[in-house]
């Protein structure tokens, strides 16, 4: 039985966080105070201030070819939103509903944030023709990785993984030999992850490929 540690093969990058819209910029109200003005509800919206609409939605229409808000910040966070149900809410009747581009980062990023939450979710009617999720291009699972099960051993031990009551485990052979892969068999107590083979791997050994999902 051979000892093995997954490959962290996704890059971690730093993820933006609670940035927020920033200090109220002070605006004199005259040049005799000092006291920051605001907008209102009903009043013009002003910049560097705090816009206040009240109980009232702010409505922005426009039949121009170019975005109808385009906001632009080369320092940080271009457009910080914040809502109870919703932070952001994009509909499309005719195209996309949320589009996330990036040159050198991730274009959408969706994270937990606490017990039970989940980072982003795809949902479709179970119909026919109805997709929840179209994946176009290589993917990465850093739940996922290769173990070998060395010449003369039926068997390999992956650690150091974070396991629950509710993981699963899939594995496929990626040589083809004559023995085939019999278990792949995940222990939450200590981390592990076992992968069994019907006999003991020929020589050259036996390279498993292993994924863990939640069910």
């Amino acid at each position: 039985m051979a000892n093995q540690k997954p490959s962290n093969r996704l890059s971690r990058r730093g993820i933006l966080t609670g940035a927020g819209a920033g200090g109220v910029a002070a605006v004199a109200a005259a040049m005799t105070t000092a006291t920051p003005a605001a907008a209102a509800p009903g009043d013009p919206v002003l910049q560097g201030a705090d816009n206040n609409a009240g109980t009232e939605s702010t409505v922005l229409r426009s039949t121009s070819d170019a975005a109808t808000l385009d906001v632009r910040n080369t320092a940080t966070v271009a457009v910080d939103a914040t809502g109870f149900d919703a932070g952001v809410l994009g509909y499309s009747s005719n195209g996309n509903g949320v589009i996330g581009r990036s040159d050198i980062g991730y274009g959408v990023i969706g994270v937990a944030g606490d017990l039970g939450g989940i980072g982003v979710v795809a949902s479709a009617p179970d119909e026919y023709s109805k997709t929840a999720l179209s994946v176009r291009g290589q993917t990465r699972f850093s739940r996922s990785g290769l173990a070998t099960v060395p010449a003369g051993a039926s068997s390999v031990t992956v650690t150091g993984l974070h396991l629950y009551a509710s993981t699963r485990a899939l594995a496929l052979a990626q040589r083809s030999t004559a023995v085939w892969v019999k278990a792949a068999v995940p222990n939450p107590a200590t981390g592990e992850l076992r992968l069994h083979l019907n006999a003991a791997a020929p020589a050259g050994g036996v390279p498993i490929a292993w994924w863990l999902l939640e069910a």
